[in-house]
Protein backbone atom coordinates (compact mmCIF):
# COMPACT_ATOMS: atom_id res chain seq x y z
CA UNK A 1 0.00 0.00 0.00
CA UNK A 2 2.87 2.48 0.71
CA UNK A 3 4.86 1.69 -2.57
CA UNK A 4 1.15 2.63 -4.61
CA UNK A 5 1.04 5.84 -2.74
CA UNK A 6 4.41 6.65 -3.05
CA UNK A 7 3.92 5.68 -6.76
CA UNK A 8 0.94 8.11 -7.18
CA UNK A 9 2.95 10.91 -5.33
CA UNK A 10 5.73 10.81 -7.96
CA UNK A 11 3.42 10.69 -10.91
CA UNK A 12 1.78 13.56 -9.14
CA UNK A 13 5.18 15.48 -8.85
CA UNK A 14 5.62 15.08 -12.47
CA UNK A 15 2.29 16.52 -13.75
CA UNK A 16 2.05 19.24 -11.44
CA UNK A 17 6.20 19.73 -13.15
CA UNK A 18 5.01 19.39 -17.20
CA UNK A 19 2.27 21.42 -15.83
CA UNK A 20 4.01 24.34 -14.21
CA UNK A 21 6.06 24.76 -17.54
CA UNK A 22 3.57 24.86 -19.68
CA UNK A 23 2.60 27.62 -17.57
CA UNK A 24 6.04 29.34 -17.95
CA UNK A 25 6.09 28.69 -21.75
CA UNK A 26 2.72 29.87 -22.51
CA UNK A 27 3.49 33.44 -20.88
CA UNK A 28 6.82 33.66 -22.33
CA UNK A 29 7.55 37.68 -22.79
CA UNK A 30 7.26 38.96 -25.81
CA UNK A 31 10.53 40.23 -27.29
CA UNK A 32 11.82 43.85 -27.27
CA UNK A 33 10.93 45.38 -30.72
CA UNK A 34 8.20 42.36 -31.78
CA UNK A 35 5.95 43.81 -34.79
CA UNK A 36 2.99 41.84 -35.46
CA UNK A 37 2.04 40.56 -38.63
CA UNK A 38 -1.48 41.84 -38.11
CA UNK A 39 -1.49 45.15 -37.63
CA UNK A 40 -4.82 46.76 -38.89
CA UNK A 41 -7.37 49.46 -38.78
CA UNK A 42 -10.40 48.29 -37.07
CA UNK A 43 -12.68 49.85 -39.88
CA UNK A 44 -12.07 48.80 -42.83
CA UNK A 45 -13.22 51.91 -44.50
CA UNK A 46 -13.38 55.31 -43.03
CA UNK A 47 -16.17 57.41 -44.74
CA UNK A 48 -15.71 61.06 -44.68
CA UNK A 49 -17.81 63.95 -46.07
CA UNK A 50 -15.58 65.82 -48.40
CA UNK A 51 -14.87 69.38 -46.95
CA UNK A 52 -15.51 68.59 -43.19
CA UNK A 53 -13.23 68.31 -40.11
CA UNK A 54 -13.45 64.56 -39.35
CA UNK A 55 -10.71 62.38 -37.32
CA UNK A 56 -10.79 58.85 -36.80
CA UNK A 57 -10.83 56.84 -33.55
CA UNK A 58 -7.37 56.91 -32.02
CA UNK A 59 -8.47 53.19 -30.93
CA UNK A 60 -8.96 52.18 -34.44
CA UNK A 61 -5.29 51.45 -35.41
CA UNK A 62 -4.32 47.95 -33.63
CA UNK A 63 -1.28 46.98 -32.90
CA UNK A 64 -1.71 43.18 -31.89
CA UNK A 65 1.15 43.14 -29.13
CA UNK A 66 3.72 44.85 -31.59
CA UNK A 67 6.36 47.10 -29.13
CA UNK A 68 6.03 50.58 -28.46
CA UNK A 69 7.50 53.33 -29.46
CA UNK A 70 6.67 52.55 -33.02
CA UNK A 71 6.23 55.54 -35.85
CA UNK A 72 3.60 54.89 -38.18
CA UNK A 73 3.80 56.81 -41.94
CA UNK A 74 1.65 56.92 -45.04
CA UNK A 75 3.49 55.35 -47.60
CA UNK A 76 1.07 55.64 -50.63
CA UNK A 77 -2.94 56.46 -51.53
CA UNK A 78 -4.40 55.16 -54.86
CA UNK A 79 -7.37 55.51 -56.73
CA UNK A 80 -9.15 52.85 -56.43
CA UNK A 81 -11.04 53.22 -59.58
CA UNK A 82 -7.97 54.07 -61.41
CA UNK A 83 -5.70 51.73 -59.66
CA UNK A 84 -2.66 54.87 -59.56
CA UNK A 85 -1.16 56.23 -56.82
CA UNK A 86 -2.15 59.99 -56.24
CA UNK A 87 -1.38 63.07 -54.26
CA UNK A 88 -4.50 64.86 -53.65
CA UNK A 89 -4.28 64.04 -49.92
CA UNK A 90 -0.89 65.34 -49.54
CA UNK A 91 -1.31 68.55 -51.36
CA UNK A 92 -1.61 71.66 -49.10
CA UNK A 93 -4.56 73.87 -48.53
CA UNK A 94 -5.23 77.06 -46.63
CA UNK A 95 -7.70 75.91 -43.95
CA UNK A 96 -8.53 76.74 -40.00
CA UNK A 97 -7.08 74.63 -37.28
CA UNK A 98 -8.07 74.79 -33.42
CA UNK A 99 -5.31 75.97 -31.26
CA UNK A 100 -7.83 75.85 -28.23
CA UNK A 101 -10.63 74.05 -27.08
CA UNK A 102 -13.86 75.92 -28.99
CA UNK A 103 -17.43 76.60 -26.78
CA UNK A 104 -20.30 77.40 -28.93
CA UNK A 105 -21.94 78.65 -25.82
CA UNK A 106 -19.57 81.11 -24.92
CA UNK A 107 -17.19 81.74 -28.05
CA UNK A 108 -19.68 83.80 -30.27
CA UNK A 109 -17.97 86.42 -31.50
CA UNK A 110 -15.38 86.78 -34.58
CA UNK A 111 -12.88 88.05 -31.98
CA UNK A 112 -13.00 85.24 -29.38
CA UNK A 113 -13.51 82.35 -32.44
CA UNK A 114 -9.96 83.92 -33.91
CA UNK A 115 -7.90 83.56 -30.35
CA UNK A 116 -8.88 79.59 -30.81
CA UNK A 117 -8.15 79.22 -34.06
CA UNK A 118 -5.24 79.68 -36.92
CA UNK A 119 -5.37 79.48 -40.73
CA UNK A 120 -2.57 77.11 -41.70
CA UNK A 121 -1.43 75.70 -44.56
CA UNK A 122 -1.70 71.90 -44.72
CA UNK A 123 -2.47 68.35 -46.59
CA UNK A 124 -5.81 67.72 -46.36
CA UNK A 125 -4.79 64.56 -44.74
CA UNK A 126 -2.35 64.07 -42.12
CA UNK A 127 -1.77 60.53 -40.08
CA UNK A 128 -0.35 61.21 -36.17
CA UNK A 129 2.78 59.29 -36.09
CA UNK A 130 2.47 57.82 -32.71
CA UNK A 131 -0.52 56.59 -33.34
CA UNK A 132 -1.91 55.73 -37.03
CA UNK A 133 -5.03 58.44 -35.90
CA UNK A 134 -5.97 59.81 -39.30
CA UNK A 135 -6.86 63.70 -39.29
CA UNK A 136 -8.69 64.71 -42.42
CA UNK A 137 -9.69 69.17 -42.71
CA UNK A 138 -11.65 71.09 -44.97
CA UNK A 139 -8.94 70.85 -47.70
CA UNK A 140 -10.82 67.34 -48.69
CA UNK A 141 -13.23 69.80 -50.21
CA UNK A 142 -10.95 69.81 -53.34
CA UNK A 143 -10.47 66.22 -54.04
CA UNK A 144 -12.78 64.73 -56.13
CA UNK A 145 -15.63 62.05 -54.31
CA UNK A 146 -14.30 58.65 -54.42
CA UNK A 147 -12.59 55.47 -52.59
CA UNK A 148 -9.40 55.45 -52.02
CA UNK A 149 -6.91 52.70 -50.98
CA UNK A 150 -3.90 53.26 -48.67
CA UNK A 151 -0.48 51.71 -47.22
CA UNK A 152 1.23 52.18 -44.40
CA UNK A 153 4.85 51.46 -42.81
CA UNK A 154 5.30 51.16 -39.11
CA UNK A 155 8.54 50.97 -37.70
CA UNK A 156 9.90 50.12 -33.61
CA UNK A 157 12.73 48.41 -32.96
CA UNK A 158 12.97 45.65 -34.80
CA UNK A 159 12.36 47.08 -38.46
CA UNK A 160 10.16 48.65 -40.32
CA UNK A 161 6.88 46.52 -42.02
CA UNK A 162 4.58 47.96 -44.71
CA UNK A 163 0.85 47.23 -44.78
CA UNK A 164 -0.36 47.31 -48.02
CA UNK A 165 -4.39 48.72 -48.56
CA UNK A 166 -4.86 48.74 -44.96
CA UNK A 167 -7.45 50.29 -44.93
CA UNK A 168 -9.53 52.64 -48.05
CA UNK A 169 -10.66 56.35 -47.24
CA UNK A 170 -14.46 57.15 -48.49
CA UNK A 171 -15.15 60.65 -49.44
CA UNK A 172 -18.43 61.32 -50.13
CA UNK A 173 -20.16 64.31 -51.36
CA UNK A 174 -22.71 65.88 -49.08
CA UNK A 175 -23.02 69.61 -48.66
CA UNK A 176 -25.88 69.61 -46.94
CA UNK A 177 -28.59 67.81 -45.00
CA UNK A 178 -32.39 68.50 -44.59
CA UNK A 179 -32.54 67.09 -40.41
CA UNK A 180 -36.61 67.10 -40.64
CA UNK A 181 -39.51 67.45 -42.94
CA UNK A 182 -40.68 71.15 -43.18
CA UNK A 183 -44.26 71.91 -43.11
CA UNK A 184 -46.47 75.02 -43.39
CA UNK A 185 -49.69 76.43 -41.83
CA UNK A 186 -52.36 78.74 -42.48
CA UNK A 187 -53.36 81.34 -39.15
CA UNK A 188 -56.23 83.25 -39.04
CA UNK A 189 -55.19 86.75 -37.79
CA UNK A 190 -55.07 87.33 -34.43
CA UNK A 191 -55.90 83.22 -33.45
CA UNK A 192 -54.61 80.13 -33.21
CA UNK A 193 -56.92 78.81 -35.63
CA UNK A 194 -55.10 77.05 -38.26
CA UNK A 195 -54.74 74.83 -41.04
CA UNK A 196 -52.15 72.82 -42.89
CA UNK A 197 -51.15 73.39 -46.39
CA UNK A 198 -48.90 70.61 -47.14
CA UNK A 199 -45.20 71.24 -46.75
CA UNK A 200 -42.57 73.54 -48.58
CA UNK A 201 -39.96 72.18 -51.10
CA UNK A 202 -36.69 72.96 -50.67
CA UNK A 203 -33.56 73.26 -53.12
CA UNK A 204 -30.07 74.14 -52.61
CA UNK A 205 -27.47 75.77 -54.49
CA UNK A 206 -23.65 75.85 -54.02
CA UNK A 207 -22.67 79.47 -55.84
CA UNK A 208 -19.03 79.65 -54.69
CA UNK A 209 -16.61 77.24 -52.99
CA UNK A 210 -15.49 79.98 -51.19
CA UNK A 211 -16.64 81.64 -47.81
CA UNK A 212 -18.92 80.56 -44.76
CA UNK A 213 -22.32 82.04 -45.89
CA UNK A 214 -25.86 81.13 -46.87
CA UNK A 215 -28.75 82.44 -48.43
CA UNK A 216 -32.53 81.90 -47.31
CA UNK A 217 -34.83 82.51 -49.86
CA UNK A 218 -38.74 82.23 -49.78
CA UNK A 219 -40.96 81.99 -52.25
CA UNK A 220 -44.77 81.66 -53.31
CA UNK A 221 -45.64 78.46 -55.50
CA UNK A 222 -45.06 80.46 -58.69
CA UNK A 223 -41.36 81.25 -57.44
CA UNK A 224 -42.17 84.67 -56.38
CA UNK A 225 -39.87 85.58 -53.65
CA UNK A 226 -41.00 87.31 -50.31
CA UNK A 227 -39.46 90.65 -49.23
CA UNK A 228 -37.93 89.95 -45.43
CA UNK A 229 -36.41 93.90 -46.22
CA UNK A 230 -39.91 94.72 -46.23
CA UNK A 231 -41.55 93.13 -43.26
CA UNK A 232 -43.07 90.48 -45.36
CA UNK A 233 -41.05 87.45 -43.26
CA UNK A 234 -41.41 88.03 -39.82
CA UNK A 235 -40.86 86.22 -36.27
CA UNK A 236 -43.33 83.66 -34.82
CA UNK A 237 -43.95 84.29 -31.31
CA UNK A 238 -40.88 83.22 -29.55
CA UNK A 239 -39.93 80.17 -31.69
CA UNK A 240 -36.77 80.51 -32.96
CA UNK A 241 -35.97 81.59 -36.84
CA UNK A 242 -32.94 81.91 -38.72
CA UNK A 243 -31.40 84.85 -36.46
CA UNK A 244 -31.41 82.58 -33.49
CA UNK A 245 -28.75 80.11 -34.86
CA UNK A 246 -26.40 83.08 -36.53
CA UNK A 247 -23.57 83.55 -33.73
CA UNK A 248 -21.53 85.83 -35.12
CA UNK A 249 -22.64 87.92 -37.74
CA UNK A 250 -26.26 89.68 -37.73
CA UNK A 251 -28.86 88.22 -40.50
CA UNK A 252 -28.55 90.73 -43.10
CA UNK A 253 -31.84 91.36 -44.91
CA UNK A 254 -32.34 92.11 -48.91
CA UNK A 255 -35.40 92.26 -51.34
CA UNK A 256 -34.94 88.51 -51.87
CA UNK A 257 -32.88 86.99 -49.00
CA UNK A 258 -31.72 86.47 -45.44
CA UNK A 259 -27.94 85.96 -45.45
CA UNK A 260 -25.90 84.64 -42.89
CA UNK A 261 -21.95 84.35 -42.60
CA UNK A 262 -21.67 81.50 -40.53
CA UNK A 263 -18.09 81.26 -39.68
CA UNK A 264 -17.72 77.49 -38.28
CA UNK A 265 -19.12 74.51 -39.78
CA UNK A 266 -21.56 72.87 -39.59
CA UNK A 267 -24.01 75.46 -39.59
CA UNK A 268 -26.45 75.54 -37.15
CA UNK A 269 -23.63 74.50 -35.20
CA UNK A 270 -25.65 73.42 -32.32
CA UNK A 271 -29.16 73.02 -31.37
CA UNK A 272 -32.09 75.58 -30.11
CA UNK A 273 -33.21 74.17 -26.72
CA UNK A 274 -36.35 72.62 -27.57
CA UNK A 275 -36.66 72.34 -31.19
CA UNK A 276 -33.15 71.03 -32.67
CA UNK A 277 -32.73 73.06 -35.80
CA UNK A 278 -35.89 74.50 -36.69
CA UNK A 279 -36.59 77.48 -38.28
CA UNK A 280 -39.99 79.05 -38.11
CA UNK A 281 -41.38 82.39 -39.83
CA UNK A 282 -45.06 84.34 -40.30
CA UNK A 283 -45.95 86.22 -43.33
CA UNK A 284 -48.89 88.75 -42.87
CA UNK A 285 -52.04 88.20 -44.69
CA UNK A 286 -51.57 91.56 -46.24
CA UNK A 287 -48.59 89.43 -48.38
CA UNK A 288 -50.11 86.72 -49.30
CA UNK A 289 -52.99 85.46 -51.16
CA UNK A 290 -54.27 80.97 -50.21
CA UNK A 291 -55.75 78.98 -53.17
CA UNK A 292 -58.85 79.02 -53.70
CA UNK A 293 -60.36 75.58 -51.41
CA UNK A 294 -57.00 75.74 -48.98
CA UNK A 295 -59.09 77.96 -46.13
CA UNK A 296 -62.85 77.73 -44.84
CA UNK A 297 -63.43 81.12 -46.81
CA UNK A 298 -61.72 83.22 -49.24
CA UNK A 299 -61.24 86.25 -47.26
CA UNK A 300 -58.20 87.88 -47.08
CA UNK A 301 -57.69 86.98 -43.10
CA UNK A 302 -54.67 84.16 -43.40
CA UNK A 303 -51.39 84.44 -42.76
CA UNK A 304 -49.04 81.65 -43.81
CA UNK A 305 -46.37 80.52 -41.23
CA UNK A 306 -43.74 77.96 -43.04
CA UNK A 307 -41.22 76.12 -41.04
CA UNK A 308 -37.85 73.92 -41.75
CA UNK A 309 -34.50 72.60 -40.92
CA UNK A 310 -31.70 72.11 -42.64
CA UNK A 311 -27.62 71.99 -41.92
CA UNK A 312 -24.99 72.80 -44.39
CA UNK A 313 -21.88 70.69 -43.60
CA UNK A 314 -19.02 72.33 -45.39
CA UNK A 315 -17.68 76.25 -46.09
CA UNK A 316 -18.98 77.76 -49.70
CA UNK A 317 -21.59 80.09 -50.49
CA UNK A 318 -24.87 78.64 -50.99
CA UNK A 319 -28.81 79.77 -51.53
CA UNK A 320 -31.64 77.54 -50.15
CA UNK A 321 -34.59 78.27 -51.33
CA UNK A 322 -37.92 77.17 -50.03
CA UNK A 323 -41.06 77.08 -51.92
CA UNK A 324 -44.37 77.29 -50.38
CA UNK A 325 -47.09 75.47 -51.67
CA UNK A 326 -50.92 76.57 -52.61
CA UNK A 327 -50.64 80.72 -51.90
CA UNK A 328 -48.97 83.56 -54.00
CA UNK A 329 -47.29 86.59 -52.96
CA UNK A 330 -49.46 89.86 -52.90
CA UNK A 331 -47.52 91.90 -55.73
Amino acid sequence: MAKKILQYTIMGCAIAAVATTGMVSSCKKIPEGYISEQIRYVNDTFRVLRGTNWNSDPKAFELDGSNYPISVKLTEIRDLATGKATDVFSKKNKVYVWTALFDPANDTTVAMLNKKRELLEIPALQLMEKSGQLMFNEGTGNIPAGNYAFDVSVTNQSGTKTFKGISVIQLLDQAYRQEGAPGCAYFIDGTTTSGDMGSPSMTVKKISDEGYQVRIKITDKNGNAFNPKAGELIKRGDRPLFESYAKFHPVEYTDTTMVCNYEVTPFPLKEYPGYGYLMYYRIPSQFVKLDPGVAPTDEQKYNVNPRWTFRILVKGTFEVTFKLPKCTRKA
